[in-house]
């Protein structure tokens, strides 16, 4: 079985093919904007620019594509671009959870029941399996992702930020006080992104990027461990674009071993958003039969990662 995966939910549009369950193609081109964060409409403009040198020849036996959450402009593109494959090649379409994408490509090699932590631009949540995926803690306004960008960005560090403010955090040495927003298994950001923003007026840029950093990472991986006490679960997977930052990985690797626990980290080929893991998504749903036609195909701007967004289409 050949599934094509479609990924369009914000900077990035990728195009993966999975073939029998494994990974055979993962293109992708993010969009840069000249200056602050993405703005929608130029980031749908960038997929329907670059999506026809994404694509590969031949055929398939299904188009994957995200259905959601995302930023709309660029979920239609993305949704647009896949019902005209699955229409040329007369093949059925498969809508898939943009989160729950990376959640299964994180799980690739090595299936498991960890508590997985989601965290990216848009989302940042703490699950685990329950008979379905369940959220035991997440942000309670930006994302952990969002805020590193915005931080980056009042620094004058071009997008994504993210990358950027790691490299300056690494050359930072003294830890500065900073707001610990942790409430119960939810956590908050906004109040220390704000504080950061001005710190800067008196701290060094090194050292901001590092108390944030120690900061922002050292709430996560708390809400994490209570998970982990709480499920009973022996394993933690680190998925979502911000898994790439090697000290969030070494914090939380260093929890795991004080518990006993294995610690897994998506492969930094997929972590960020990307084709292939919405094709292997795909191919899993293809094989339990969940598929609709290209005249079914809708996307959703806000999708819940316990939403199925076949049964969000036959409703």
């Amino acid at each position: 079985m050949k599934v094509l995966g479609i990924e369009s939910t914000a900077h990035t549009f990728g195009v993966g093919v999975v073939e029998d369950g494994k990974i055979v193609l993962n293109n992708r081109d993010m969009y840069r904007p000249a200056c602050g964060g993405i703005l929608p409409r130029e980031a749908a403009e960038h997929h329907a620019n670059v999506a026809w040198k994404l694509i590969p020849e031949g055929s398939v036996d299904y188009v994957a594509y995200s259905a959601g959450p995302g930023l709309g402009p660029c979920l239609k593109i993305g949704t647009l671009v896949a019902r005209y494959l699955a229409i040329k090649m007369n093949v059925p379409m498969v809508p898939v959870n943009h989160a729950i994408a990376h959640i299964e490509v994180g799980m690739l090699e090595g299936q498991g029941d960890p508590v997985v932590v989601y965290t990216s631009g848009g989302n940042t949540m703490v699950l685990a399996n329950r008979n379905g995926w369940k959220v035991f803690g997440e942000t309670l306004d930006i994302a952990l992702g969002n805020a590193l960008d915005k931080l980056a960005r009042k620094m004058g560090l071009p997008h994504p930020g993210g990358p950027k403010l790691e490299a300056l955090a690494s050359r930072g040495n003294k830890l500065l006080k900073m707001p610990y927003v942790v409430k119960g298994m939810d956590l908050s950001y906004s109040g220390i992104l704000t504080h950061s923003m001005k710190l800067l007026e008196k701290e060094s840029r090194e050292n901001v990027a590092y108390s944030f950093q120690e900061h922002a990472f050292a709430m996560l991986v708390e809400v994490a461990e209570r998970a982990l006490a709480h499920t009973g679960k022996e394993e933690l997977l680190l998925v979502g674009g911000v898994a790439q930052n090697s000290r969030l990985r070494e914090m939380f690797r260093t929890m795991c071993e004080d518990r006993g626990a294995e610690f897994r980290v998506a492969p930094p080929e997929v972590a960020g958003d990307n084709g292939a893991m919405i094709a292997y998504s795909g191919y899993l749903r293809a094989l339990q039969g969940k598929t609709i036609s290209p005249q079914e195909a809708r996307y959703f701007q806000k999708l819940r990662v316990t939403d199925e967004p076949l049964e969000k289409l036959k409703k």
